[in-house]
Protein backbone atom coordinates (compact mmCIF):
# COMPACT_ATOMS: atom_id res chain seq x y z
CA UNK A 1 0.00 0.00 0.00
CA UNK A 2 1.43 3.39 -1.05
CA UNK A 3 1.22 6.19 1.50
CA UNK A 4 1.43 9.97 1.06
CA UNK A 5 2.10 12.83 3.45
CA UNK A 6 -0.18 15.86 3.24
CA UNK A 7 -0.60 19.42 4.54
CA UNK A 8 -3.51 20.63 6.64
CA UNK A 9 -6.59 21.23 4.45
CA UNK A 10 -7.73 24.18 6.60
CA UNK A 11 -4.60 26.32 6.99
CA UNK A 12 -2.06 24.55 4.70
CA UNK A 13 0.33 24.20 7.64
CA UNK A 14 2.85 21.42 8.03
CA UNK A 15 3.25 22.29 11.70
CA UNK A 16 1.42 19.35 13.26
CA UNK A 17 2.08 16.96 16.12
CA UNK A 18 1.38 13.27 16.70
CA UNK A 19 -2.08 12.81 18.19
CA UNK A 20 -3.15 9.16 18.26
CA UNK A 21 -2.44 5.77 16.78
CA UNK A 22 -5.60 3.96 15.65
CA UNK A 23 -6.32 0.55 14.17
CA UNK A 24 -8.17 -0.32 11.01
CA UNK A 25 -11.32 -1.72 12.64
CA UNK A 26 -11.61 -4.41 9.96
CA UNK A 27 -7.96 -5.48 10.23
CA UNK A 28 -6.73 -4.95 13.77
CA UNK A 29 -3.11 -5.76 12.91
CA UNK A 30 -3.00 -2.62 10.74
CA UNK A 31 -2.69 0.82 12.33
CA UNK A 32 -2.46 4.44 11.19
CA UNK A 33 -1.32 7.72 12.70
CA UNK A 34 -3.50 10.73 13.36
CA UNK A 35 -1.85 14.13 13.67
CA UNK A 36 -3.15 17.36 15.18
CA UNK A 37 -2.61 20.68 13.40
CA UNK A 38 -2.14 23.96 15.26
CA UNK A 39 -5.47 25.14 13.76
CA UNK A 40 -7.35 22.26 15.41
CA UNK A 41 -7.84 19.88 12.48
CA UNK A 42 -6.97 16.24 13.16
CA UNK A 43 -6.08 14.21 10.09
CA UNK A 44 -4.56 10.96 8.89
CA UNK A 45 -0.90 11.44 7.99
CA UNK A 46 0.54 9.62 6.17
CA UNK A 47 -2.49 8.20 4.38
CA UNK A 48 -3.17 5.73 1.52
CA UNK A 49 -3.04 7.36 -1.90
CA UNK A 50 -6.35 8.02 -3.62
CA UNK A 51 -5.82 5.37 -6.30
CA UNK A 52 -5.56 2.63 -3.64
CA UNK A 53 -8.03 3.72 -0.95
CA UNK A 54 -10.85 1.72 -2.56
CA UNK A 55 -9.32 -1.45 -1.12
CA UNK A 56 -10.33 -0.31 2.35
CA UNK A 57 -13.99 -0.11 1.36
CA UNK A 58 -14.18 -3.72 0.16
CA UNK A 59 -14.79 -5.28 3.56
CA UNK A 60 -18.02 -7.25 3.89
CA UNK A 61 -18.50 -5.47 7.21
CA UNK A 62 -18.40 -1.88 5.91
CA UNK A 63 -21.86 -0.63 6.91
CA UNK A 64 -22.73 1.90 4.16
CA UNK A 65 -22.15 -0.69 1.41
CA UNK A 66 -23.98 -3.64 2.98
CA UNK A 67 -27.37 -4.48 1.50
CA UNK A 68 -28.45 -6.84 4.24
CA UNK A 69 -26.85 -7.71 7.55
CA UNK A 70 -27.15 -10.90 9.55
CA UNK A 71 -27.72 -9.83 13.16
CA UNK A 72 -31.48 -9.26 13.55
CA UNK A 73 -31.30 -7.27 16.79
CA UNK A 74 -28.45 -5.05 15.58
CA UNK A 75 -30.12 -4.59 12.17
CA UNK A 76 -33.38 -3.52 13.80
CA UNK A 77 -31.63 -0.93 15.97
CA UNK A 78 -29.44 0.25 13.07
CA UNK A 79 -32.38 0.69 10.67
CA UNK A 80 -34.47 2.45 13.31
CA UNK A 81 -31.66 4.95 13.99
CA UNK A 82 -31.15 5.51 10.25
CA UNK A 83 -34.84 6.19 9.56
CA UNK A 84 -35.07 8.66 12.44
CA UNK A 85 -31.91 10.39 11.22
CA UNK A 86 -33.34 10.75 7.69
CA UNK A 87 -36.51 12.33 9.05
CA UNK A 88 -34.54 14.74 11.23
CA UNK A 89 -32.26 15.74 8.34
CA UNK A 90 -35.25 16.36 6.10
CA UNK A 91 -36.89 18.52 8.74
CA UNK A 92 -33.77 20.71 8.87
CA UNK A 93 -33.61 20.92 5.07
CA UNK A 94 -37.28 21.95 4.94
CA UNK A 95 -36.63 24.70 7.50
CA UNK A 96 -34.12 26.41 5.21
CA UNK A 97 -35.48 25.30 1.85
CA UNK A 98 -39.28 24.97 1.92
CA UNK A 99 -40.40 22.46 -0.67
CA UNK A 100 -41.76 23.52 -4.05
CA UNK A 101 -41.96 21.75 -7.39
CA UNK A 102 -38.78 21.06 -9.37
CA UNK A 103 -36.31 21.46 -6.50
CA UNK A 104 -33.01 19.73 -7.30
CA UNK A 105 -30.97 17.78 -4.77
CA UNK A 106 -27.49 16.27 -4.94
CA UNK A 107 -26.15 13.88 -2.30
CA UNK A 108 -22.36 13.79 -2.02
CA UNK A 109 -21.01 10.36 -1.09
CA UNK A 110 -24.53 8.96 -1.07
CA UNK A 111 -23.43 5.32 -1.06
CA UNK A 112 -26.23 3.02 -2.14
CA UNK A 113 -28.58 5.98 -2.66
CA UNK A 114 -30.79 5.49 0.39
CA UNK A 115 -31.09 9.17 1.23
CA UNK A 116 -31.61 10.01 -2.44
CA UNK A 117 -34.46 7.50 -2.48
CA UNK A 118 -35.90 9.18 0.62
CA UNK A 119 -35.69 12.62 -1.05
CA UNK A 120 -37.09 11.25 -4.31
CA UNK A 121 -40.15 10.02 -2.44
CA UNK A 122 -40.53 13.53 -1.02
CA UNK A 123 -40.78 14.93 -4.55
CA UNK A 124 -37.24 16.14 -5.24
CA UNK A 125 -35.26 15.62 -8.43
CA UNK A 126 -32.30 13.92 -6.83
CA UNK A 127 -28.87 12.65 -7.86
CA UNK A 128 -26.29 10.55 -6.06
CA UNK A 129 -22.56 11.19 -6.40
CA UNK A 130 -20.20 8.54 -5.03
CA UNK A 131 -16.77 7.22 -5.96
CA UNK A 132 -17.50 3.63 -4.93
CA UNK A 133 -18.39 1.50 -7.94
CA UNK A 134 -20.06 -1.05 -5.66
CA UNK A 135 -22.29 1.59 -4.08
CA UNK A 136 -23.06 3.22 -7.43
CA UNK A 137 -24.09 -0.12 -8.94
CA UNK A 138 -26.54 -0.70 -6.10
CA UNK A 139 -27.80 2.88 -6.40
CA UNK A 140 -28.46 2.44 -10.11
CA UNK A 141 -30.25 -0.85 -9.53
CA UNK A 142 -32.58 1.07 -7.20
CA UNK A 143 -33.34 3.52 -10.05
CA UNK A 144 -31.47 6.44 -8.50
CA UNK A 145 -29.81 8.96 -10.82
CA UNK A 146 -26.06 8.57 -10.26
CA UNK A 147 -22.94 10.56 -11.10
CA UNK A 148 -19.29 9.59 -11.07
CA UNK A 149 -18.04 13.15 -11.65
CA UNK A 150 -19.31 16.56 -10.53
CA UNK A 151 -18.08 17.94 -13.85
CA UNK A 152 -21.30 16.50 -15.28
CA UNK A 153 -23.31 19.05 -13.27
CA UNK A 154 -24.05 22.52 -14.65
CA UNK A 155 -22.97 25.58 -12.68
CA UNK A 156 -25.62 27.25 -10.48
CA UNK A 157 -28.09 24.41 -11.08
CA UNK A 158 -28.61 22.72 -7.70
CA UNK A 159 -30.96 23.93 -4.95
CA UNK A 160 -29.75 21.66 -2.18
CA UNK A 161 -26.54 19.70 -1.63
CA UNK A 162 -26.18 17.20 1.20
CA UNK A 163 -23.10 15.42 2.45
CA UNK A 164 -23.87 13.06 5.30
CA UNK A 165 -20.58 11.71 6.66
CA UNK A 166 -18.86 12.08 3.32
CA UNK A 167 -16.39 14.99 3.21
CA UNK A 168 -14.14 13.30 5.76
CA UNK A 169 -13.53 10.58 3.13
CA UNK A 170 -12.48 12.81 0.21
CA UNK A 171 -8.81 13.01 -0.80
CA UNK A 172 -9.12 16.09 -3.03
CA UNK A 173 -11.42 18.07 -0.77
CA UNK A 174 -10.26 21.33 -2.36
CA UNK A 175 -11.71 20.28 -5.71
CA UNK A 176 -14.89 18.96 -4.05
CA UNK A 177 -15.66 22.18 -2.17
CA UNK A 178 -14.91 24.34 -5.20
CA UNK A 179 -17.23 22.19 -7.30
CA UNK A 180 -19.99 22.28 -4.70
CA UNK A 181 -19.79 26.07 -4.61
CA UNK A 182 -19.85 26.17 -8.43
CA UNK A 183 -22.93 23.99 -8.93
CA UNK A 184 -25.02 25.32 -6.04
CA UNK A 185 -27.41 28.15 -6.88
CA UNK A 186 -26.67 31.53 -5.34
CA UNK A 187 -27.73 31.81 -1.69
CA UNK A 188 -28.90 28.17 -1.63
CA UNK A 189 -27.80 25.69 0.98
CA UNK A 190 -25.22 23.00 1.65
CA UNK A 191 -26.05 20.56 4.46
CA UNK A 192 -23.20 18.56 6.01
CA UNK A 193 -22.86 16.12 8.85
CA UNK A 194 -19.52 15.00 10.25
CA UNK A 195 -18.23 13.24 13.37
CA UNK A 196 -17.14 15.53 16.19
CA UNK A 197 -13.83 14.59 17.77
CA UNK A 198 -14.71 16.78 20.77
CA UNK A 199 -17.65 14.52 21.59
CA UNK A 200 -18.21 12.90 24.96
CA UNK A 201 -18.16 9.36 23.57
CA UNK A 202 -14.76 9.94 21.94
CA UNK A 203 -13.42 10.90 25.36
CA UNK A 204 -14.50 7.53 26.76
CA UNK A 205 -13.61 5.23 23.87
CA UNK A 206 -10.38 7.05 22.85
CA UNK A 207 -8.55 5.02 20.14
CA UNK A 208 -11.49 2.55 20.01
CA UNK A 209 -13.93 5.27 18.91
CA UNK A 210 -15.53 3.97 15.73
CA UNK A 211 -15.65 7.38 14.04
CA UNK A 212 -11.85 7.50 13.71
CA UNK A 213 -12.45 4.76 11.11
CA UNK A 214 -8.90 4.81 9.77
CA UNK A 215 -7.97 4.90 6.97
CA UNK A 216 -11.40 5.64 5.47
CA UNK A 217 -11.83 8.85 7.47
CA UNK A 218 -9.06 11.22 6.44
CA UNK A 219 -10.07 14.30 8.46
CA UNK A 220 -11.64 14.96 11.84
CA UNK A 221 -13.45 18.16 12.72
CA UNK A 222 -15.05 20.03 15.55
CA UNK A 223 -17.59 22.82 14.83
CA UNK A 224 -15.02 25.64 14.86
CA UNK A 225 -12.57 23.84 12.56
CA UNK A 226 -15.24 22.92 10.02
CA UNK A 227 -16.55 26.50 10.02
CA UNK A 228 -13.05 27.78 9.22
CA UNK A 229 -12.69 25.30 6.35
CA UNK A 230 -16.06 26.21 4.82
CA UNK A 231 -15.40 29.94 5.04
CA UNK A 232 -12.27 29.37 2.94
CA UNK A 233 -14.62 28.32 0.12
CA UNK A 234 -17.20 31.11 0.53
CA UNK A 235 -19.78 29.15 2.48
CA UNK A 236 -21.33 30.92 5.45
CA UNK A 237 -22.35 28.68 8.37
CA UNK A 238 -25.86 29.70 9.40
CA UNK A 239 -26.87 26.83 11.68
CA UNK A 240 -25.48 23.92 13.71
CA UNK A 241 -27.32 21.06 15.37
CA UNK A 242 -26.55 17.77 17.09
CA UNK A 243 -27.50 14.63 15.23
CA UNK A 244 -28.56 12.79 18.36
CA UNK A 245 -29.03 9.43 16.67
CA UNK A 246 -25.33 9.27 15.81
CA UNK A 247 -24.33 9.35 19.47
CA UNK A 248 -26.23 6.13 20.09
CA UNK A 249 -24.96 4.59 16.86
CA UNK A 250 -21.29 5.43 17.50
CA UNK A 251 -21.46 4.10 21.04
CA UNK A 252 -23.14 0.93 19.76
CA UNK A 253 -20.41 0.48 17.14
CA UNK A 254 -17.51 1.36 19.50
CA UNK A 255 -18.36 -0.99 22.35
CA UNK A 256 -17.17 -4.57 22.70
CA UNK A 257 -20.38 -6.48 21.98
CA UNK A 258 -18.91 -9.73 23.31
CA UNK A 259 -18.45 -8.34 26.81
CA UNK A 260 -21.44 -7.92 29.13
CA UNK A 261 -19.39 -5.48 31.22
CA UNK A 262 -18.62 -3.41 28.14
CA UNK A 263 -22.28 -3.34 27.15
CA UNK A 264 -23.35 -2.19 30.62
CA UNK A 265 -20.60 0.42 30.67
CA UNK A 266 -21.68 1.66 27.25
CA UNK A 267 -25.24 2.16 28.47
CA UNK A 268 -23.92 4.49 31.17
CA UNK A 269 -21.75 6.29 28.60
CA UNK A 270 -24.83 6.80 26.43
CA UNK A 271 -26.88 8.23 29.29
CA UNK A 272 -24.03 10.52 30.34
CA UNK A 273 -23.40 11.62 26.74
CA UNK A 274 -27.00 12.65 26.16
CA UNK A 275 -27.00 14.51 29.46
CA UNK A 276 -23.89 16.49 28.45
CA UNK A 277 -25.34 17.18 24.97
CA UNK A 278 -28.48 18.53 26.65
CA UNK A 279 -26.26 21.07 28.43
CA UNK A 280 -23.59 21.83 25.80
CA UNK A 281 -25.46 21.06 22.57
CA UNK A 282 -23.75 20.16 19.29
CA UNK A 283 -20.29 20.99 20.67
CA UNK A 284 -20.31 17.71 22.61
CA UNK A 285 -22.40 15.48 20.35
CA UNK A 286 -20.91 12.54 18.48
CA UNK A 287 -21.85 14.12 15.14
CA UNK A 288 -23.16 17.54 14.20
CA UNK A 289 -25.05 18.97 11.27
CA UNK A 290 -23.87 22.19 9.62
CA UNK A 291 -26.07 24.29 7.35
CA UNK A 292 -24.11 26.59 5.02
CA UNK A 293 -25.29 29.21 2.57
CA UNK A 294 -23.43 29.93 -0.64
CA UNK A 295 -21.96 33.43 -0.60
Amino acid sequence: MSLEKVKCIVCSSENYSQFLKVQNRFKLTESFKLVSCECGLIFLNPRPVESEIYKYYQSNHYDPHIKKKKNYIFDTIYNSIKKRAFKRKFKIISKFLPFKNNLSHLDIGGGMGEFCDFMKNKGYFTQNYDSSQTAIAISKSNKINTLNSLNQVESNSIDCITGWHSIEHIHNIDSLLKNMHRILKNEKFLFLCVPNYKSIDQYFFKEKWVAWDAPRHLYHFNPKVLKNLLENYKFKVVYNESLLQDTGYNILMSMNKKSILSIINSIFIMIYSYFKILIHGYNKSSSFIVVCQKQ
